[in-house]
């Protein structure tokens, strides 16, 4: 189903073309300002003459531990000029994380905020510079001997593999302007939009649609560092204007909470789109009272550079599905045996076009395990209707969605057993009103071993991201296993 499309040009290009078309026009809301284009032009310029003086160039990687900033876009396209990549990265993530993924990337260099010690000592030995948060680099510090990988790579998105270690996902130019078209188009986004950006840049609904869209496409765009906490967000939602919010749904219901508590009103906003977790109804509701419209919601993945499906205007949405898939791609849902099903019938979506990757970075048994013939195995099981409107039932993995973000139950446990007190673990999703899942984990002490909720709980700060520790603790006797000796997480899901 569906018909491909073909996109070419870099990401630069397009970029440049709407900064020099109009140099004096607004580009970013930053900080209570609005940053010209051709500010913004300036400090990509300054950037990408440091990184080359550094020997920065075609086929390097640059690992970006900010926030989102003006300076992450001005540094993405310097690098892009040079031919390079860009890895954005949680700068909240830790050391534990951050190290092995930094070792799978073997950047060029790691760029933080001035002046963000906790940072720079997060990441060892690694060659680092700074960077103001509206400005240009501050110094450049460099590995000109770091391999040199495809200059077609335009961003690479590190997570966690199913087995916990990083696994990367890369994307082309191509593939990330194709994904920006299409929505744009499928969506009706135009000029006058003043788009929200506050999904972080590590997150590709954040990168593509917050950071990217506006930019190739010529509209507004409103940074926000950080949702929390959501009434400043809320202050810059109403000050400049902001027309468009992308959200987790999560965010939806802490800006509920905001306004409640006397955080303004939005009154510019025509559209908010959600993705990144399944939408709980209740909220579209709480969308129309306090943020003035309906919820849009779409459903993505970082494969695919993310949007996949989404609903595409108020009067032919169907409220409880994803929408249709944009134009750009073939679609079929199938059975276990990969014979397509029908309307009705339950199966796992399976994607191919321009917006879809070309396969892991350094893993090629892991890609070819999930692209097959150009087609890319989701692992969601979704069912869809005669309109071709689509219903997310399940992951067919064990992922756990906290507030749209991705937590691999692997991963935490991994830290988990590094506790003194601890000989086994497994950690399992939990629904929650207001994140839609939270870790829940299971533990088994050692013999003779003690230890509380809030002691496990603060171990993993500092090893993990805030979202990915557990927030319900419970000691075991013992883990359900299987046969083969593995533990049956279904079981656990269903305890009480």
């Amino acid at each position: 189903m569906g018909e491909n499309h073909c996109n070419s040009g870099r990401l630069e290009e397009l970029i440049q073309r709407a900064l020099e078309g109009d140099p004096s026009g607004e580009a970013v809301w930053w900080s209570g300002r609005w940053i010209t284009r051709g500010e913004l032009n300036s400090m990509a310029k300054e950037d990408e003459r440091q990184l080359s003086e550094a020997g920065f160039g075609g086929g390097h990687r640059l690992v970006t531990l900010v926030p989102n900033c003006p300076a992450f876009l001005s540094l993405a396209l310097a690098a892009w000029r040079l031919g390079g990549t860009i890895v954005p990265l949680n700068h909240r993530a830790g050391s534990e994380v951050l190290l092995p993924t930094l070792e799978l990337i073997d950047p060029f260099s790691v760029v933080y905020l001035e002046g963000d010690g906790k940072t720079a000592e997060s990441i060892g030995s690694y060659p680092s510079s700074s960077i103001v948060a509206d400005g240009a680099l501050v110094d450049v510090v460099g590995r000109a001997g770091a391999e040199r990988t495809d200059p077609d790579m335009a961003v690479i998105f590190a997570t966690s593999g199913t087995t916990g270690l990083p696994k990367a996902v890369p994307l082309s130019h191509g593939n990330l302007l194709d994904n920006v078209e299409q929505c744009w188009d499928f969506l009706g986004f135009s000029i006058d939009d003043r788009i929200l950006w506050v999904l972080p840049n590590f997150h590709s609904f954040g990168l593509t649609l917050g950071g990217l869209l506006g930019l190739v496409k010529g509209a507004r765009q409103v940074i926000v560092p950080l949702f929390m906490p959501p009434a400043a967000t809320l202050e810059a939602i109403h000050s400049a204007g902001a027309t468009v919010l992308l959200l987790v749904p999560a965010m939806v219901e802490f800006l509920k909470r905001a306004i409640q508590h006397g955080a303004p009103r939005p009154e510019t906003v025509r559209m908010v789109v959600t993705g990144g977790d399944r939408l709980n109804l209740e909220l579209d509701s709480s969308s129309i009272e306090y943020l003035g419209v309906p919820i849009l919601e779409g459903y993505g993945t970082t494969e695919c550079s993310p949007v996949v499906a989404v609903n595409k205007n108020y009067d032919e949405r169907k409220l409880g599905t994803i929408g249709k898939v944009l134009p750009s791609y073939s679609w079929e849902v199938r059975d276990p045996q990969g014979n397509p099903v029908g309307p009705g019938e339950d199966g796992i979506l399976w994607l191919k076009g321009p917006s879809v990757f070309g396969g892991y970075y350094r893993a090629p048994e892991v890609s070819s395990e999930k692209l097959v013939d150009g087609w890319y195995d989701t692992a969601d099981v979704v069912r869809y209707d005669e309109e071709g409107y689509i219903t997310v039932l399940d992951r067919v993995s064990d992922l756990i969605i906290v507030g749209g973000f991705n937590v691999y139950p692997q991963e935490v446990e991994r830290v988990l057993n590094q506790h003194p007190s601890v000989a086994q673990s497994a950690v399992v999703a939990a629904n929650h009103p207001v994140q839609g899942e939270i870790g829940r984990a299971f533990l088994v002490l050692k013999e003779g071993s003690s230890a509380t909720a809030r002691e496990i709980i603060s171990f993993c700060k500092g090893k993990l991201a805030h979202y990915k520790i557990p927030r319900r603790i419970d000691f075991v006797d013992s883990l359900p296993m299987s046969a083969s000796g593995k533990i049956l997480r279904r079981e656990l899901r269903d305890r009480s």
